[in-house]
């Protein structure tokens, strides 16, 4: 069976710190786009990959105020692409993603991996205001990010005790 190939993702690192924190920014992108397609099936045949911009919090936060009249900082925003044939834009908050992480005792890495396919995800269609699309979304998350080697995304870490 043949694999699907998976578009080239575009990579622009405005805030230094990503590459500091996760080291070859896109190597990671690419490898989970690949497991997205191969397990989501988010990329249509001819059409450019996305857009990731791995920014600051300000960056985010002006442009979640700009787009969705929120004035504040989210982990991640997804822009659909303005015609099908291009691939929408997934822009990342650096000082939020990594807040999250610590708050949640993960990886930098796992939760910038878990947001990058929750991005993608949403490209492809998939959401969350309902309760049984948010399963189905979750799930497919899960599913993946168990594929690429890290746990459950949803499921609380236990406290450490030292």
């Amino acid at each position: 069976m043949k694999r699907p190939t998976v578009p080239h993702a575009e990579v622009l690192i405005s805030d230094p710190r990503w590459r500091a924190a996760l080291g070859n920014v896109p190597q990671l992108v690419q490898r989970a786009c690949g497991m997205a397609q191969r397990h989501g099936h988010v990329f249509s045949a001819g059409v450019p990959g996305p857009s990731f911009v791995f920014a600051d919090d300000r960056h985010v936060q002006h442009l979640n105020a700009r787009f969705r009249g929120k004035n504040k900082p989210t982990n991640v925003l997804t822009f659909e692409p303005p015609s099908p044939m291009l691939g929408g834009d997934i822009i990342l908050a650096y000082q939020t993603v990594q807040r999250e992480a610590r708050q949640a005792r993960k990886t930098l890495k796992a939760h910038t991996v878990h947001l990058i396919v929750h991005g993608l995800l949403h490209l492809a269609g998939h959401d969350h205001h309902h309760p049984g699309e948010a399963r189905r979304m979750e799930g497919l998350e899960t599913f993946i990010l168990r594929r690429m080697g890290f746990g459950d995304p949803w499921k609380p870490r236990p406290h450490s005790h030292i």
